[in-house]
């Protein structure tokens, strides 16, 4: 399981807005001190202390207050579907408290366990262990649909839906329930994330945009375009131009 978890302090001392891209995991942030809100046009709300954040589709905006310091845990769809009772096409592109998803009790004793981590300086291992007891894993059936991210994945997004299902040996419409139950998305919608993240893969070995659209799987440049607009809210040229300074984070 530690290869679908990774688990990070993350203590921000001044305030900071800043922009998170869609990513392969979902987050769950437990604040030990501080807050954090979310941006949305001219709206600003107030996250949980213990929160978790979908798999995204596009953009997302974010406020630290000063001195903030959160616990982030970043979890694999396909093993946070087997700790939560709900399809994960339901937190999708949402920022919702962990108490909508787990019983209060267990939610307040991870909260103080992040606290005591926290306040002894204890190793994020040890957190990470406290955090598998606390929230269980039910047995996987769908096994179908890790397999299916896995060939997406080896093929760089550059795989047809219709022929993966056959492949399977499962019928596509299976494959689409499965997909938005247990990852969140559509399986189109999800080759389509893998190909956004190769960009960032394969961006410093790339002469031009031209050629990194192709790199990272893009039959043309519009689609290429279109496409980074959707997942970044810029341009290709605008957000390498504008990144070394922008506060957007690639960090999922």
């Amino acid at each position: 399981m530690s290869d679908l978890i990774r688990i990070f302090w993350s203590n921000k001392e001044s305030p900071e807005t800043y922009t998170v891209l869609p990513g392969e995991e979902c987050v769950i942030g437990v604040q030990t001190k501080g807050r954090i809100f979310l941006h949305s046009g001219k709206q600003s709300k107030k996250l949980s202390k213990a929160g978790i954040t979908g798999i995204l589709r596009g953009p997302r905006t974010f406020f630290s207050e000063k001195n903030t310091k959160s616990l982030l845990v970043y979890i694999s769809p396909l093993l946070l579907s087997r700790m939560i009772t709900v399809p994960m096409d339901q937190i999708s592109d949402s920022s919702l408290s962990l108490e909508d998803l787990f019983p209060k009790e267990v939610i307040s004793r991870l909260m103080a366990d992040c606290e005591e981590a926290d306040y002894k300086g204890l190793d994020v291992s040890r957190t990470l262990e406290k955090f598998r007891h606390l929230l269980p894993v039910k047995e996987e059936k769908e096994k179908f649909i890790r397999e299916a991210v896995l060939r997406i994945k080896s093929s760089l997004g550059e795989i047809g839906i219709k022929g993966l299902a056959e492949d399977l040996g499962i019928s596509q419409s299976s494959l689409e329930r499965g997909f938005r139950s247990r990852v969140g998305l559509s399986p189109k919608e999800y080759t389509g994330l893998i190909r956004f993240r190769n960009i960032f893969k394969f961006y410093n070995s790339s002469s031009s945009l031209t050629e990194l659209a192709l790199e990272a799987g893009y039959y043309d440049q519009a689609h290429f375009i279109r496409e980074f607009k959707k997942k970044t809210g810029f341009s290709p040229k605008q957000w390498f131009r504008r990144n070394a300074n922008s506060g957007l984070d690639l960090s999922f």
